[in-house]
């Protein structure tokens, strides 16, 4: 409370002091605008001065040409005088028109010049106090607990705060005042002296036009005069010129000096207000612990009160000792006679000492039975030991003869293991080749084009009530035509988003054997996912991907009617990274991608063990089965490591904007016909039909980034970008514009093909880059010029992945897919139907207030309505960052159904 009445004076003078400083400022601020109106006015004055000059440069001209043809019979000395005369009149006007015109554009540019520096000292002064403002809105969050002390020493702290900001203003404005002030009069000065000068010019050639002829050779001198003072004039004028700029030098070192000593008084300020917090700080936890104490110290006292019927306690202690001084003398008195109760007391303590008595006699009987029953225990521990040490004898003979017996068990497996375990193995694999699909479903005869069969499977989905943007589909179908190089596609997103269903469903419509395999948290091993044998049953337990495998490497024949070689097959795992992928799946990744460059039948195998002493089973991996996998990312997942990254397609599903309505839910119907592994190895492209000038500019973005990698420890290697080029090869649209020779479309398949692959096998590669310090500016930064630079459009997702990732990137959104063309039906529209769509469009728009008028014309422009527009768009036309964009987007996008 001291520290606060001490402070009350200080806040009031500072108060005044700062309501002064505020008016000096405002009064400095109309001086200035006062001297601007003043400044413009002369340089409108000068303006017409110089006209005027023009105009009696223009008569004084006209009145020489007379002089000269009146003077026409004088010598050629003369004539030649005068035209030199003439040249010298001219030229002068304007030299001096020249040197000031080049003086004035110069004052114009420092005051410019001084002009922008004033905006930037209030741009950083708004930056100061907006930082201000946060830290005050912080302090306020972080202590909003503490008591009402604390509350009024933080308005005291931010009273304060305000009055040195008050200050920090006022002698930035008095420093740009003065600055301003000292230019004003320099110029003023500099006016008036020309002024002056083209004044005496004046005077001295309209003395020179009225002379007499006869004067001729006075003014010849006189000419020679003004040319040397000319001279001096320039010399002047450079001289003012050097020191104009050496006092704009010092101007400036003294606006940085006078930043610098703003800094550092703000900073001692600062400090000395930290200062002064932490010992107020520590004073009011003094006093809350005096006030603690007091308290407790009165709340004592009234008890005590209370107790003593609100008697003073001084007067009960007084009573207490003249009371404890009488029961002393008391119990002197008593001490030297006995009294009744003594007697009494010795009466009992004598009937205590017989019966005490007659339990000792008792007591002593019940020794001597104990002491005999000892003497018995002493005798069965003997025994005991005796027993025992007889039991460990024959212990060690039933192991030697266990052994034995062991030893002759074994011999005996071992000598009917040569009779019975083929039999046993035989038995074995028939468990495992036992078929999965045990009907036999219709093969599709109809050769369907790859672009068609896709459609139809959109269509059949939609039908179905489930719609999957159209390049989330055509990713997911080229990332399994690429198995080779990677055997594995992930699907990751928001859980409900269909990434389970879009393999489950492109399977069934499109005529693909399926097979959905939940993975659980205690796989550990291969056995876990494939089966193993099961000694209590005494059978081999074929898990159903281990059948479904096998039956899909055996042909269709009469003996084998369920064979699945001549079609495909895909093998889903739900929830894949449940368990470490790399615990139940590494070898099957090794050996899935030994299978690239080998010819069609010579796939590697994986050895199935069927049991002790029993020969492996060998289960080729063959190119018709295709993997899949689901995952999710939370605190119950692992993540995915380097080596299947490496060998993976990571797909990301998009955060849905808006929920749609599922009004009914329809039966799924039966399979479609089973699609040949034929027809599906047609539309394989096995070799990269680019040219250098197609392929180079995105080997040469992936060079780049590479470059931009090494710097942080990180490198793609070749089997990236080899990937990435087959990935390309292999997109739908691009094979389509290929056989169509259509460049313009094979460009934008290619760069959507190539961004699908920057977001499913680089981005994640970037996982862990710190998205601060020189990992941000030396990697981070430069691959998101890169990317901006080529107009790409997962700048958005790139800045989540910095922005979401606790310091770290971390890539886990896929905006960039809810801006595009989600409708599988447009290509089939009909130039009159997209004519009509787009009219409709136009009109369709909604002027919102909250969205800026240029984004609406935009929109209309395009033939979109607002919730269309893409982040891209939306930042070329506002011409503002990511962040901006994003919030303008979300407002769009509240337009959708309006």
């Amino acid at each position: 409370m001291d520290n606060k009445n001490k402070q009350n004076p200080q806040s009031s003078a500072n108060n005044e002091w700062g309501n002064q400083a505020d008016k000096t400022m405002n009064a400095a601020e109309a001086n200035f605008l006062n001297k601007q109106q003043e400044l413009k006015e002369l340089e409108a004055s000068l303006t017409q001065k110089e006209a005027t000059i023009a105009q009696r440069e223009q008569e004084l001209k006209a009145t020489k040409d007379a002089i000269a043809k009146e003077q026409a019979e004088l010598n050629d000395r003369r004539v030649h005088l005068e035209e030199m005369e003439l040249q010298a009149k001219n030229g002068f006007p304007k030299l001096f028109e020249e040197k000031f015109t080049g003086f004035k554009k110069q004052l114009e540019q420092q005051e410019a010049k001084y002009m922008s520096e004033l905006a930037s000292l209030e741009a950083d002064k708004e930056k100061l106090r907006q930082r201000e403002l946060a830290v005050q809105k912080a302090e306020i969050q972080r202590d909003n607990g503490y008591a009402d002390a604390r509350t009024k020493l933080d308005d005291e702290l931010f009273n304060l705060r305000k009055e040195q900001e008050k200050d920090l203003e006022s002698k930035r404005a008095s420093a740009l005042t003065a600055i301003e002030k000292e230019l004003t009069e320099e110029r003023v000065s500099r006016i008036a002296s020309m002024e002056k000068e083209i004044a005496d010019r004046l005077k001295a050639h309209e003395a020179a036009i009225q002379q007499d002829k006869d004067e001729l050779e006075q003014k010849r001198k006189a000419f020679q005069e003004e040319k040397a003072e000319l001279d001096e004039l320039k010399d002047e004028l450079e001289y003012q010129k050097q020191r104009l700029q050496s006092r704009q030098d010092q101007l400036e070192e003294r606006e940085s000096n006078l930043n610098l000593e703003v800094n550092a008084k703000v900073a001692e300020r600062k400090q000395s207000f930290e200062s002064e917090k932490s010992v107020l700080n520590d004073e009011i936890a003094r006093l809350r612990e005096s006030i603690k104490t007091s308290s407790a110290l009165i709340s004592n006292f009234e008890e005590l009160k209370y107790k003593l019927g609100d008697e003073d306690p001084a007067a009960v202690l007084l009573k207490l000792k003249t009371y404890e001084e009488e029961i002393k003398k008391l119990r002197d008195d008593l001490a030297t006679r006995p009294t009744y109760e003594m007697q009494e007391a010795f009466d009992r303590l004598k009937y205590e000492k017989i019966g005490i008595e007659d339990a000792f006699e008792r007591l002593s009987e019940e020794n001597r039975s104990l002491k005999n029953s000892a003497r018995e225990q002493l005798n069965l521990e003997i025994l005991n030991e005796e027993l025992t040490d007889k039991n460990k004898y024959l212990q060690r003979r039933f192991e030697s003869v266990d052994a034995e017996n062991n030893r002759l068990m074994e011999e005996l497996k071992r000598l009917q293991s040569s009779y019975e375990r083929e039999q046993d193995r035989e038995a074995r694999i028939r468990d495992i080749e036992t078929p999965y699909i045990q009907k036999e479903l219709p093969r599709a005869v109809d050769k369907v084009e790859e672009l068609q069969w896709l459609d139809g499977i959109s269509k059949s989905c939609i039908d179905y009530g489930l719609k999957f943007p159209r390049r989330i589909l055509y990713a997911f179908h080229t990332a399994l035509k690429t198995s080779e190089w990677s055997p594995m596609t992930v699907l990751a997103g928001v859980s409900g988003t269909g990434k389970s269903e879009l393999p489950r469903l492109y399977s069934h419509f499109g005529g693909i054997n399926f097979l959905s395999l939940s993975v659980q948290p205690n796989w550990d091993s291969q056995e876990s996912m494939l089966g193993f044998f099961n000694s209590i049953d005494n059978k081999f337990d074929a898990q159903p991907v281990l059948r479904l495998l096998a039956q899909s490497q055996k042909a269709h024949t009469e003996d084998y009617p369920f064979g699945l070689k001549d079609v495909m097959s895909l093998i889903l795992m739900d929830e894949m990274n449940l368990a470490h992928v790399e615990l139940y799946f590494a070898e099957f990744l090794s050996k899935l991608e030994l299978r690239r460059g080998r010819k069609g039948n010579e796939v590697p195998s994986l050895e199935v063990k069927l049991g002790a002493g029993i020969q492996h089973y060998d289960l080729p991996l063959g190119r018709n089965v295709l993997w899949a996998g689901t995952m999710n990312q939370d605190e119950t997942t692992k993540s995915l490591s380097d080596k299947v990254l490496d060998r993976g397609i990571v797909i990301n599903f998009p955060r849905p904007t808006t929920l749609e309505r599922r009004l009914q839910l329809k039966p799924l119907g039966d399979q479609a016909p089973l699609l040949s592994r034929k027809l599906w190895e047609s539309w394989w492209c096995r070799e990269s039909k680019f040219n250098d000038d197609q392929i180079l500019p995105f080997k040469g973005f992936i060079e780049e980034m590479n470059t931009s990698l090494s710097k942080v420890g990180r490198a793609l290697g070749h089997r990236v970008w080899q990937s990435i080029e087959y990935y390309m090869a292999n997109y739908p649209d691009v094979l389509e514009a290929q056989r169509n020779n259509d460049d313009a479309g094979l460009e934008r398949a290619m760069k959507i093909a190539f961004e699908d692959q920057l977001v499913q096998k680089v981005m994640p590669k970037l996982r862990g880059i710190e998205t601060r310090g020189k990992s941000k500016s030396d990697c981070l930064d430069k691959i998101r010029t890169q990317l901006d630079n080529d107009n790409y459009t997962i700048i958005e997702d790139f800045d989540l992945a910095c922005e979401f990732g606790y310091g770290q990137f971390i890539w886990n959104s896929a905006n960039y897919l809810k801006d595009a063309n989600m409708d599988n039906n447009d290509k089939d529209l009909n130039e009159t139907d997209i004519t009509q769509q787009v009219d409709v469009s136009i009109n369709s728009v909604p002027m919102n207030t909250d969205i800026p008028e240029p984004l609406q014309a935009f929109a209309k422009k395009e033939g979109k309505e607002l919730w269309q527009l893409t982040m891209h768009e939306i930042r070329d036309t506002m011409q503002c960052n990511a962040k901006e964009a994003k919030e303008l987007k979300e407002k769009c996008n509240q337009t959708k159904g309006l």
